[in-house]
């Protein structure tokens, strides 16, 4: 079905998937750009650059030929349109976007039109409105860099496995056999972000990823190591603008 869509010669190709908790999508790659949608469900892509966070109501732009996987946070609804080269890209690399009410509404309807859709049809229109709506999108600070030094990489993979609080530069620059001066400087060479910066960035993200799967907040406050449920939410809001319990409301309305 994917290589079938991936060869309709039009615009915008739309496909659906539905996968199972903690499934995972191996590294591949499109000859065509990418929008991923979830209706519901949670997910995280990687590339050799970075991780980007989906959450619900929120999309993931893909440019085309980029190597990248995805493995599912929870069960997971996805919608995901295809786009030609006559498409102009609304970022030039992968990007969490915003959604908007209309381009939510015609990403479920392009699946009810033939990928062969005839160039005056309502399908062809659609696609048009797709490709116009695309650029009322914004990006969303849903991402992480991820460094290309293999031994920060393997850091940075443990910190992802188990994001916490536990465990500052010190110790990590010690499991790496490196002084904290060595790993602070390599940091900010590789990712930009010090270190400290990283760490906040992915308990962030991992916050969010917990939130939209309906964990409480004292609870998720409590698995990431902060001293207190009102330690986390200063984080959060300063952050994002919204405590937890806020930014809970605001993704269900």
């Amino acid at each position: 079905m994917l290589a079938e869509c991936l060869g309709v010669d039009r615009p915008v190709a739309a496909l659906s998937f539905d996968y199972a908790a903690d499934d995972h999508v191996p590294i591949h790659e499109h000859v065509k750009a990418q929008l991923l949608y979830a209706i519901e469900g949670t997910m995280v892509l990687s590339t050799r650059q970075g991780k980007w966070v989906l959450l619900p109501t929120r999309a993931l732009w893909v440019p085309a030929n980029t190597r990248h996987s995805i493995r599912m946070r929870g069960p997971v609804r996805m919608r995901t349109l295809f786009f030609d080269h006559t498409v102009t890209a609304p970022t030039p690399s992968c990007a969490a976007v915003s959604v908007s009410p209309l381009l939510r509404e015609l990403i479920v309807s392009m699946l009810q039109e033939p990928r062969w859709y005839a160039p005056a049809s309502r399908g062809a229109q659609m696609a048009a409105l797709i490709s116009s709506e695309l650029h009322v999108c914004h990006t969303l600070p849903l991402s992480l860099p991820w460094p290309g030094d293999a031994k920060l990489r393997r850091a940075c993979d443990a910190m992802q496995r188990n994001p916490t609080l536990a465990g500052d530069m010190e110790y990590w620059a010690s499991r790496l056999s490196m002084s904290s001066r060595t790993l602070a400087r390599r940091f900010r060479a590789e990712t930009g972000m010090s270190f400290r910066e990283w760490r906040a960035q992915l308990l962030l993200l991992e916050a969010q990823l917990r939130l939209a799967q309906g964990q409480s907040s004292s609870r998720i406050a409590n698995a990431l190591g902060y001293a207190s449920h009102a330690a986390f939410s200063a984080m959060f809001r300063k952050a994002t603008g919204l405590t937890p319990s806020e930014r809970i409301w605001s993704k269900r309305h």
